[in-house]
């Protein structure tokens, strides 16, 4: 990975989620998942647009990793009970 790249966080926010460190309430999970959702179509949607001439492996990636964020907030409403 070159130095002008960042790294993702799916990882790290599967990690949290699962151990239940990473906990949200469900209108903001949903809100974020939602984001997300719409993120991936607009990014499916520019791969699929023949005149698209952009970073296509970069966004092929950050397609690969949004999932694992939309599993996160997933799991991080299960952990949630509100106080």
């Amino acid at each position: 990975m070159s130095q002008d790249r960042e790294p993702f966080a799916g990882d790290v926010l599967l990690d949290l989620a699962y151990s239940g460190r990473l906990v949200l309430g469900t209108d903001e999970a949903e809100a974020r998942i939602a984001e997300l959702r719409r993120t991936l179509a607009f990014g499916y949607a520019r791969l699929a647009d023949p005149d698209f001439d952009g970073a296509g492996d970069r966004l092929r990636e950050i397609l690969g990793e949004l999932p694992k964020y939309v599993e996160a907030f997933q799991l991080a409403t299960k952990s949630f009970t509100p106080r």
